[in-house]
């Protein structure tokens, strides 16, 4: 199951990312990067082996989140992901 991940870029996130992987989900980050920082993402993806998709937005811009929404939506469609 793909999931969407709000603040995957801080502590709590960046675990959560590794035991979601764990289970067998593909995770879809997004975070404003407020309180976090995007090398967690770097260091993560290294230790799960790949790559984790990542879009720098607030959850409460709508018009930002749509976007990512739709960006996925073609990535799921296409097979392959975009990252923005």
């Amino acid at each position: 199951m793909k999931i969407l991940l709000t603040g995957g870029a801080g502590y709590i996130g960046s675990h959560t990312i590794i035991e979601l992987d764990k289970a067998g989900h593909s995770v879809v980050v997004v975070d404003n990067l407020y309180n976090s920082n995007p090398k967690a993402l770097e260091r993560v993806g290294e230790i799960i082996g790949k790559q984790i998709p990542f879009y720098k937005a607030d959850i409460r811009d709508a018009e930002a989140m749509a976007k990512v929404f739709e960006a996925e939506k073609q990535a799921s469609y296409k097979g392959n992901r975009k990252p923005g």
